[in-house]
Order: C-alpha cells, then structure tokens, then sequence
C-alpha cells in the first residue's frame, strides 16, 4: 500500500461506537415523553402539509383561469378575421384538457386536505387528556361554526358542500367551455344557431352535473376511509 492509499483510506466503523436505529428506540426511557413529542412534530407536518395544498391549489387554479383569460384575449384579435374559427378549434380543446387536469388535481389536493385535517383532530383529542380540564382549549367539532371544524363536504354527509370548492369553480367553467366548443361545432355543420346554442347549454349542464357527482363519490370514499381506518377496521 503506497503512503497516498494510507492516508485516502477510510478506517472501518466499529458495530459497537453507535446503537442501531431499532436499539435506540428499545433503549428509551421515557417513552411518554417521546410520543409527545413525535405527536407535536407530525402536528406541525400536517400543518405544513395543509398549507402546501391550499398554496398548491390556487396556483392551479390561477393557471387554467390564465390560460382562459389570455386566449379570450387572443380570440379578440382575431375574431374579425379569417383565422378565428380555427383558432377556435384548437385552443378550445387545449383549454378544456388544461382544466380537466386542473379540476382532477384540486380535487385530490382537496381530499389531502380534509385527510391532514382529520388527523390534526385526532392528535388535539390526545392534547386535551394531558390534564384535567385540558378540553376546554382543544374542543371538538360539534357544528358548522365550532372552532377548527373540519371541512363540512369533507365530514358532513350533505353534497351542498360540493358547491363551494375551488374544483367546483373550475369544473363549471371548464364545462362552459365545453359546450361552447360543442356549440360551435353544431353552428358550423347544421347552420342553427337557437338549438347549437341550447345543445351547447345542455352539454356544459351536463359536464358539471358529472364534475360535482365525481367530487361527492370522491369525498364519499375519503369519508369512509377516515371512519374505517386504512385496514377496514372501523375506528370509535
């Protein structure tokens, strides 16, 4: 071995300097302590985590919405000339894939959520039995406007919650989007425009009927899932 190799060369670690991952947690001796504080840190993370999607969702909403506004725009340059319907014909369908993404994506972001939140309640609940009299400064959700209640499409069993969500927003323009597509299509083959208009009508209808029956099943089986726990075991 020359005299570099000696000085480049990395001793062996001894088995015996440090205690394993699963040795140092049998060692622990206040136990009690630790799931406190392992409970206050996964507090903190699904904090975090519930700040990421809200931060998240809006910036996918105001994306599609962007993208929407500036092709309105574009159109307008453009609708007094030769190349309006075909600009039309292409950025329609763009537009409307963009905010099947998005409508998909807020969704789940929303289901992440009300998931983070659900456990945060749960870890408050072991927060309030540390003394006796400790519940007053954690209380539980028992209605709408009780303090940190959860997400009412997310725990109640009611689909007007369905309404007021961000995917709901986007789902309703992207479906007017849809039928104005739809519209122009049956415009320009038929030569009607009263029944393309309420064809097209009709067809945004329907897409956020599907939209918002699509986000309640979501919020159904999320619902379940919270109840039952992640074994099908069903939780008090």
């Amino acid at each position: 071995m020359t005299d570099e190799e000696a000085r480049t060369e990395v001793p062996p670690a001894r088995s015996g300097d440090l205690p394993t991952a699963d040795e140092a947690i049998e060692a622990l001796t206040d136990r009690a302590g630790a799931f406190y504080s392992a409970l206050m840190n996964e507090h903190f993370v699904l904090e975090s985590a519930r700040s990421i999607t809200v931060s998240e969702a809006s910036s996918r909403a105001a994306l599609y919405l962007t993208t929407l506004s500036s092709s309105l725009v574009a159109f307008g340059f453009l609708a007094q000339t030769d190349y309006a319907l075909g600009f039309l014909m292409v950025i329609i369908p763009v537009v409307f894939l963009l905010g099947i993404f998005t409508y998909e994506r807020l969704v789940e972001t929303s289901l992440e959520d009300v998931a983070a939140l659900d456990a945060i309640q749960r870890i408050r609940a072991v927060y309030a039995t540390l003394l006796p009299g400790a519940a007053k400064y954690f209380p539980r959700p028992v209605g709408p406007h009780a303090p940190n209640e959860m997400l009412p499409i997310g725990r109640r069993r009611s689909w007007v919650g369905v309404f007021f969500t961000t995917a709901t927003a986007i789902a309703v323009v992207n479906s007017m989007v849809a039928g104005a597509g739809v519209a122009i299509i049956v415009v320009q083959s038929t030569q009607l425009p009263t029944p393309s208009i309420l064809i097209g009508l009709g067809t945004a209808a329907l897409l956020a009927v599907l939209h918002g029956l699509y986000q309640e099943y979501r919020y159904a089986a999320l619902r379940r899932y919270l109840h039952t726990g992640p074994r099908g075991t069903r939780e008090d």
